[in-house]
């Protein structure tokens, strides 16, 4: 039995002992009715720095913070999963190690949710630098349609990839999320993504039914720095996300515009999935993956083709100017 008047806010950890006490101190000065809890439980990944210890000690004192080693590193849906199997809150968020919200954010959520009967709500995402993270350079959708925006399988996916402005896409944001709505209460994420993990289980909600909104930003920021898990991307997780963006498209139920925007981010997948193998083919000097990152489609050996032309082009154009 979940207790209904309980969140839970999940915060994977891995080497960042810089920002973690930001985020947990985030996460339990969150000001919520008396009626409600909030419960914050850390996962640390093997992390080979002191991030670890900084949370322990941090929970020493705060009675509404757990935090779980884990004795191998399996990445953050891993860690995420490990975290919802440690609470009985019917509701839970994940939070980034390296963002942070403003105390308000889950109270306002979370009567969004009660208010509208939503399975899970999300905000329009506050975009910041790490030189200043406290400083507001543009929403995550700057061009949102204004009020709230009922999400679909087709909306979300269409704005979860190729969009105009980097960062910008869907998959990005952090929603509050009401356990009914998952057909497994205990793994909602599949363990093995490391990448685009967020994207998938929104999707996998969304075509399931389930009832979210996007509404206008309540203080989650998200902070972009480099080397951050989002940009730490290889072939196979690009491999992965072609694998499930097949599948989804056996989903039943699905209307012609979610499968058309479906099989428009199959393709986007498999154009990245082409570009990593042969970035990944060329740092390892390595034909045979090269010849198999001009096999994965017509559109995607395309796409590399072009992105070659355009690299030698650029290079000749720099020896040009040197001359």
């Amino acid at each position: 039995m979940f207790d209904e008047n309980k969140v839970a806010i999940l915060i994977p950890l891995y080497n960042d002992a810089p920002n973690i006490a930001r985020a947990i101190r985030s996460a339990v000065e969150q000001k919520v009715p008396d009626s409600t809890s909030v419960e914050v439980i850390v996962v640390d990944d093997c992390s080979t720095d002191n991030g670890p210890d900084i949370a322990e000690n941090m929970a020493a004192t705060l009675p509404n913070l757990k935090v779980i080693r884990q004795a191998q590193n399996a990445g953050p849906s891993a860690a995420r999963n490990c975290a919802v199997q440690q609470t009985n809150a019917a509701w839970f968020t994940p939070l980034d190690s390296d963002d942070f919200m403003t105390s308000s954010r889950i109270s306002d959520l979370l009567m969004e949710a009660r208010t509208k009967d939503l399975d899970w709500v999300a905000d329009n995402l506050l975009m910041s630098s790490e030189d200043t993270p406290e400083e507001v350079e543009r929403v995550l959708w700057p061009d949102k349609p204004e009020g709230d925006v009922r999400l679909t399988t087709e909306l979300f996916v269409n704005q979860s990839y190729a969009t105009k402005i980097e960062r910008s896409e869907l998959g990005f944001i952090k929603p509050l999320i009401h356990r009914r709505c998952l057909g497994d209460t205990s793994r909602p994420y599949r363990d093995e993504l490391r990448f685009g993990e967020d994207f998938e289980l929104y999707t996998r909600l969304l075509m399931s039914g389930a009832k979210a909104d996007l509404v206008d930003a309540k203080g989650y920021y998200l902070v972009r720095r480099k080397g951050s898990a989002s940009h730490s991307q290889s072939g196979r997780d690009h491999q992965r996300l072609v694998r499930i963006n097949r599948e989804m498209l056996k989903y039943p139920g699905l209307t012609h515009m979610d499968r058309r925007a479906i099989l428009g981010h199959l393709k986007y997948s498999e154009r990245e999935l082409a570009w990593w193998k042969m970035i990944e083919a060329v740092r390892e000097k390595n034909p045979v993956k090269a010849f198999g990152a001009m096999m994965v489609s017509p559109t995607a050996t395309l796409h590399v083709i072009g992105n070659l032309a355009r690299q030698l082009g650029e290079r000749a154009n720099r020896r040009r100017s040197k001359a």
